[in-house]
């Protein structure tokens, strides 16, 4: 059964970093509570609860196929481990809003921060897999949105809402509407999806989205236009940047290839150029932790 967390103090929230004026903050993918200290020890300001990430870990294909006690159990985890600040890929939060609501119930009360609701149709499909689909009515996922915002179980947590407008070709004005849309409908950060090789268009995006007087915070993910600065996001008025899924697909960059050389020289230590001491996970553990709290309360 989940338990239901006491409250620490973390860094900031994630409606706090959204409202900074002052900074660009950035999101890691992360999916387990280990990848989740190496982001918060390497300096990121929270943590993106990826769909994409949860689902490659244990082999799925990112298509809803794992359920909220899944994603709760993940939070719960993390939570407990780190500092900073979760904020939960909710994809397009369920078949209706009922399902929205016991998401942000289930995830605020395990320790998320926030969560975001995207207007692809039930059931979800990854964005990049290259499956054509009409975007959700927007009534839908504003319904979806004002769910989130007034069942959740925490104060202070965020809803972003973000649209796949962009990355089904539906140009600018359907995103604008979009933003439009689920902005009055009050959430807190706007999520911009997109792509493309470049950031251009999300630059044009931005630029039309301010001009339009929306003041809510603006979100990325630029997975694909992985070159654009931290200095020009702050230039397009960008508030969030979340660097999704670099987590899984290092790991499986590099211990793929370790495995294999294992397997070809026969011997164990053709590994030893790709692992980090021991020292060094008894370190992101906590052992010295547990030995101190061991020594004080006794085995």
């Amino acid at each position: 059964m989940l338990k239901i967390r006491q409250e620490k103090v973390i860094m900031k929230t994630v409606k706090e970093l959204l409202s900074d004026k002052e900074n660009v903050s950035l999101f890691c993918g992360a999916s387990n509570a280990l990848i989740a200290k190496l982001a918060e020890n390497a300096g990121f300001d929270g943590v993106w609860l990826s769909s994409f990430e949860m689902h490659a870990w244990n082999r799925f294909p990112d298509a809803s196929i794992l359920n909220v006690a899944d994603y709760s159990d993940a939070v719960n985890k993390i939570a407990d481990r780190v500092n900073i600040p979760i904020l939960v890929d909710a994809d397009e939060g369920g078949p209706s809003a009922i399902n929205t609501i016991r998401m942000a119930r289930e995830y605020s009360k395990a320790g998320a921060w926030g969560m975001c609701v995207e207007d692809n149709p039930s059931p979800k499909r990854c964005s990049f897999y290259g499956m054509k689909k009409e975007l959700e009515k927007s009534s839908i996922t504003v319904g979806k949105i004002r769910a989130a915002l007034e069942k959740n179980n925490k104060d202070n947590f965020a809803v972003i809402a973000r649209t796949e407008a962009l990355i089904q070709g539906l140009g600018l004005d359907v995103a604008i509407d979009r933003a439009k849309a689920y902005t009055e409908a009050g959430c807190d950060g706007f999520l911009i999806h997109n792509k493309n090789k470049t950031p251009d268009e999300v630059f044009r995006f931005a630029e039309r989205y301010h001009n339009e007087g929306i003041e809510t915070p603006l979100v990325i993910v630029p997975t694909t236009y992985n070159q654009i600065t931290v200095d020009q996001m702050q230039n397009a008025g960008i508030s969030v940047a979340i660097y999704a899924n670099y987590s899984v697909r290092a790991t499986v960059g590099v211990v793929e290839k370790m495995f294999k050389n294992i397997i070809s020289s026969e011997t164990l230590s053709a590994g030893n150029d790709f692992v980090v001491p021991m020292a060094k996970i008894f370190d992101l553990i906590a052992v010295d932790e547990m030995k101190e709290n061991q020594e004080k309360y006794g085995s």
